[in-house]
């Protein structure tokens, strides 16, 4: 009877421990920088995580100058669910990856939905409505994808490039374009830039 209930408990514990049936939750930090950056936020408005994974809202601000990050509190067991509505929410719009071989995830840990807020050095604010933004895995790392209705451009394997028309507070024409591409290695960190007209 003993040894049943060790190999029980042996059963138990592996499964616990394998990736469909993992439920711990991480901090997951993904990165963005941009020369003259000095106030950064991300506000969600909708999220998607794999059936029994655990969240909580996530943090985001300013990591050190010229560079915020978004923290998103969250499990990483990946299913095609999350991929699924990430793309439904980018629609006929682009999307952006760092590190991966397509251009649309196939299976995703989680995905957040939000309006990405910018504070540049002399600029009024600039406000990006509807990003989206998960994470997924590639080789033996936890990738991130982002991409949104409003986005367009090319991605290329692992690069590319994203163009958003974002609203800018006080500007004089009222909006601004603002690209997105993935740093060299990505992994959890995109480059943001401004197209002056």
């Amino acid at each position: 009877m003993k040894v049943r209930h060790l190999i029980a408990l042996g059963l138990l514990s592996m499964l616990a421990s394998a990736p469909g049936y993992a439920t711990s939750i991480h901090g997951n930090k993904v990165y963005f920088a941009m020369p003259g950056l000095q106030g950064f936020s991300f506000t969600e408005t909708s999220h998607s995580v794999t059936k029994g994974q655990p969240y909580k809202p996530g943090t985001s601000g300013m990591d050190k100058p010229g560079q915020g990050v978004i923290v998103v509190n969250a499990g990483r067991s990946k299913s095609e669910d999350v991929a699924k509505w990430f793309m439904g929410n980018v629609g006929s719009g682009q999307t952006l990856a760092c590190d991966s071989k397509g251009s649309a995830p196939r299976e995703l840990n989680f995905a957040v939905l939000g309006t990405l807020t910018l504070e540049l050095s002399g600029q009024s604010q600039i406000v990006c409505e509807d990003v989206v933004i998960g994470q997924g895995s590639f080789g033996l790392n936890n990738n991130w994808w982002m991409g949104g209705k409003n986005m367009s451009g090319a991605h290329l394997s692992i690069t590319g490039a994203t163009l958003q028309k974002c609203r800018q507070k006080g500007g004089l024409l009222g909006f601004v374009e603002v690209t997105f591409t993935p740093q060299t290695p990505c992994v959890n960190h995109f480059s943001i830039g401004l197209v002056k007209l």
